[in-house]
């Protein structure tokens, strides 16, 4: 998830562009992590492109309780700045002690002038992701004893008591 941002740096502070997001994101090992959407505002600062917006990542899972594959939304609201390697007018690389200490962390616009969205978007989809994600609310699972998807069918299977418990069941009667 790329985006040009050379004549945006040439621009004076404050000057705007949108920029629509929309494709599938990529893991490092080229893998597809999910499916992007939204449309950013790009604002030319006085040290680089402040970045903001709304952005959808869906996301293919699978149901927790009936294992069946599903996809739901992880909500994205980006709000972060991009510092660039090097200086648009000159070529020359912007040296590391020319920022500030909380700029360590900052994300970067490569050689290229090519902002990178990536590695963020990564990071909303990570933050984002459910533990125990469900195809609907109501999701009845599967059967333990025999697997059936108690959603679409009935079955007759008993409770298999353990037989270790039955001290404790006891006490209960």
């Amino acid at each position: 998830m790329k985006v040009n941002v050379a004549q945006l740096l040439k621009e004076t502070v404050g000057a705007a562009r949108s920029a629509d997001l929309e494709g599938p994101l990529l893991d490092s090992d080229q893998s597809v992590l999910g499916t992007v959407t939204g449309e950013l505002k790009l604002t030319k600062t006085d040290r680089g492109v402040w970045v903001s917006g709304p952005a959808e990542i869906v996301v293919s899972s699978e149901c927790s309780r009936c294992l069946k594959p599903m996809e739901y939304i992880v909500p994205a609201q980006i709000d972060d700045e991009y510092l660039p390697k090097v200086d648009l007018a000159t070529g020359a690389r912007v040296r590391v002690e020319d920022r500030d200490a909380d700029d360590a962390d900052t994300a970067s616009i490569d050689d290229h002038h090519d902002l990178d969205l990536t590695e963020t978007l990564q990071q909303y989809r990570l933050a984002g992701l459910l533990l125990a994600p469900l195809c609907r609310e109501d999701c009845q699972g599967i059967c333990a004893q025999c697997g059936v998807d108690l959603n679409e069918n009935t079955h007759d299977c008993e409770d298999e008591l353990d037989p270790r418990w039955e001290k404790l069941r006891e006490l209960l009667r």
